[in-house]
């Protein structure tokens, strides 16, 4: 474009166009340009109140706290995932050394002031739990004969369903309420991993911890707790497997995962002994969970759009 058209405002703002403003505006702000002084401007500044009162005021730093620190089977502050892996490898490590491989959360809201869990109690009580079921169980099935296998099943359904809410209750009592996602990666993947979760942990990005499983002398898959604070608050829960998928331990292609309550774990509910009770030994699935939610977007996206229309008339 030629000095002319530049000019001439076409394809540009010309000096004459309205969009500066009228003749008054414009004077105004010449005259404003024409009387600035930089030098006089951050002069006078470094005397403004507030700029005083920014400098001498201090950003509170962040205090991390590592429940970890000072047990050398778990991440310490300061240590890198490369040094940690180094440190403790996972494939290598013996479980004669060390039970588990730990990481945990260091930011202050993920640790919280939580109550401690009576595990003692809980499990004493659930295994009366347990107990009382399985008796509940035998004298609905021995009247298989009597009332017919419709209303057996039904009774047997009803029995497993407040068999859930009585764990559930006691473990809420007692403060058994951690729970975890579970990954079981081969040997050969074992280390990648398990690389992801601790940066995911340390990182603020997934739940309170996470552990592994060492060499136990024992080929196949090892185990991989990723921890969230409650198994009832699902949407933590969901927040956790969300973060899984994206740093790609979890997806489409690879195997589901499965979330399971630390309260099944003291009571020893596991797939075999969970059928006894008729309840499931894992609370959520990936699968499910995922899909779960999808279908709820997708069932809430039409009625949105719908009231949309309406509030603008079509």
């Amino acid at each position: 474009m030629n000095q002319e058209g530049m000019l001439s405002g076409d394809g540009w703002i010309s000096d004459d166009s309205s969009f500066y403003g009228d003749e008054h505006e414009q004077d105004r702000l010449e005259i404003l340009c024409e009387e600035f002084l930089p030098v006089k401007s951050w002069t006078a500044r470094k005397t403004d109140l507030n700029a005083v009162v920014s400098k001498q005021r201090k950003m509170p730093s962040l205090a991390l706290s590592n429940p970890g620190e000072g047990q050398s089977g778990c991440w310490q502050l300061g240590e890198t995932v490369e040094d940690f892996v180094k440190r403790l490898p996972p494939v290598s490590t013996s479980a004669y050394d060390y039970e588990w491989i730990w990481v945990h959360n260091p930011y202050p809201q993920v640790q919280g002031k939580s109550k401690v869990a009576d595990i003692n109690s809980f499990t004493v009580r659930g295994r009366e739990l347990l107990a009382r079921s399985l008796q509940t169980r035998k004298g609905i099935e021995s009247d298989a004969q009597k009332k017919g296998k419709g209303l057996v099943s039904r009774r047997l359904n009803e029995e497993s369903r407040l068999l859930q809410q009585r764990i559930t209750g006691l473990a809420t009592e007692t403060n058994v309420v951690f729970g975890k996602w579970m990954l079981f990666p081969s040997v050969e993947d074992l280390t990648r991993i398990w690389r992801l979760v601790i940066d995911g942990v340390i990182s603020n990005r997934l739940g309170p911890s996470a552990k592994v499983a060492p060499d136990a002398g024992k080929p196949g898959e090892r185990l991989i707790c990723i921890y969230t604070k409650d198994f009832k608050d699902k949407d933590d829960v969901l927040r956790v497997l969300r973060e899984l998928v994206s740093i790609g331990v979890v997806g489409p292609k690879l195997k589901p995962i499965y979330y399971k309550a630390d309260a099944y774990t003291y009571l020893d509910i596991y797939k075999a002994s969970a059928a006894d009770y008729g309840i499931q030994a894992s609370t959520y699935s990936s699968q499910k969970l995922l899909a779960e939610k999808d279908l709820q977007q997708a069932a809430l996206t039409p009625r949105t759009q719908s009231s949309l229309n309406r509030s603008i008339g079509m």
